[in-house]
């Protein structure tokens, strides 16, 4: 089938100013001494997707995650900051209400604004203009300024021009969420019979249950990555478990910055594998709460050192290739025994520096084995390790402990 929206490892790059600032002269100021700071996020981060002619496809996500940027990237109105994306056919987007309408016109002029910049003849809309206008049901006030009516009335005349005929790639940005119900059933009808009609549609909605009755394909979007893409009854139930959760952002359990120079160090276990994953990238830690893979937080354990100082050696991460699960090793010298084993495990990271030797302020790591399994447990402090052990008799001591701080 042909392929009518083809997207490879897009991402679009925004920058904000770190601070706010109190003056435009304050602003000069600060630029002409070099003062200004950024902040730089991904609205959407290396997202790849094809959507093939006559497919429906929702996107879904929370708030936030990204999904009117991307169909504004598809529709052409944003450029990504790397990646490509091609569109082939004509596009019909309703992104906004009232997006493409002129609120000093009347409804009546609209239709023909708006129309032609969608694409339809003069003669086709004049042919059309009263199916529009009965399907917007608003005849009483078409020939008043747009600025005069609602926003429910503003979503009726937008849509009815948008879907007036049946285009090659139908863009909707949450349309449905405004109107009484009688004219979202409406609406729901419509885009029923554009996708029978053999149009592509890409659908945002936070409505699950239009998404799974108007698409057969679903994309999960989350801090502008793609979480999850199938069959709505794949991605839906998962996604709606994942809704219901409190949102719980990096920021709230991971300290925003470095303390003394140092690096937090979070820990993850995964109750399915029985491991545990530790990581300094704040980066990571996002990208294993969204995986949804049964990984739980136990927050920052302890801190460690992001380069290499006296009396430090690396952390690094091995994982087991058959089973998935992680093995942390204290420098060169340990990790040379899995690194000779390169069918079994495979080097990960260094997760930072830490102290090989005991000192004031500073707390023992513990690993314990698992027979039973190729990793380890890691134990922060004499109380965990002991808690540990008593909790589980088949653990046992492994090597010597490093050293950190709390």
């Amino acid at each position: 089938m042909d392929t009518l929206i083809e997207a490879s490892h897009v991402s679009l790059r925004f920058s904000a100013p770190a601070e706010k600032k109190g003056s435009l002269k304050k602003w000069v100021l600060d630029a002409l001494r070099g003062r200004i700071h950024h902040r730089h996020f991904l609205a959407v981060d290396d997202v790849s997707f094809q959507i093939t002619r006559g497919e429906a496809v929702g996107l879904v996500g929370r708030n936030g995650a990204g999904k009117s940027t991307l169909l504004k990237l598809v529709t052409g109105i944003a450029t990504p900051t790397s990646g490509s994306i091609a569109v082939q056919g004509q596009v019909a987007p309703l992104l906004a209400l009232g997006n493409g309408l002129d609120t000093t016109l009347t409804g009546r002029e609209n239709i023909y604004l708006n129309g032609a910049i969608l694409g339809y003849r003069k003669e086709w809309l004049k042919e059309h203009e009263a199916d529009i206008i009965d399907f917007s049901e608003l005849r009483d006030f078409i020939d008043a300024p747009v600025r005069t009516y609602s926003s429910g009335m503003t979503m009726r005349l937008a849509f009815s021009i948008a879907t007036a005929a049946s285009p090659e790639i139908l863009i909707l940005d949450e349309v449905l969420a405004v109107g009484d119900a009688a004219f979202q059933a409406k609406c729901r009808a419509r885009i029923a019979e554009i996708v029978e009609d053999g149009a592509t549609v890409f659908f945002v909605s936070h409505s699950l249950n239009d998404i799974q009755k108007l698409c057969s394909r679903a994309i999960w979007l989350e801090k502008g990555r793609v979480v999850m893409d199938g069959p709505v009854q794949e991605v839906c139930p998962v996604f709606g478990e994942f809704s219901k959760l409190p949102f719980f952002p990096i920021s709230e359990f991971i300290p925003p910055g470095p303390v003394d120079g140092t690096v937090p160090v979070a820990r993850f276990r995964s109750r399915r594998l029985g491991c545990q994953l530790l990581t300094s990238d704040r980066e990571e830690m996002q990208n294993i709460i969204l995986k949804l893979s049964g990984w739980t937080c136990d927050g920052v354990v302890f801190r460690t050192f992001p380069d290499a100082r006296p009396g430090t050696v690396p952390l690094l991460r091995f994982l087991h290739l058959a089973d998935r699960v992680h093995t942390f090793v204290a420098g060169e010298d340990e990790a040379a025994a899995f690194r000779d084993q390169p069918d079994a495990w495979k080097f990960e990271k260094v997760v930072g520096h830490v102290y090989s030797d005991a000192a004031p302020r500073l707390v023992p790591v513990h690993r314990l084995s698992n027979p039973k399994r190729p990793g380890f447990v890691l134990a922060v402090g004499d109380a965990e390790r002991d808690a540990a052990l008593a909790a589980n008799p088949t653990l046992v001591p492994f090597g010597k402990p490093f050293f950190v701080q709390p």
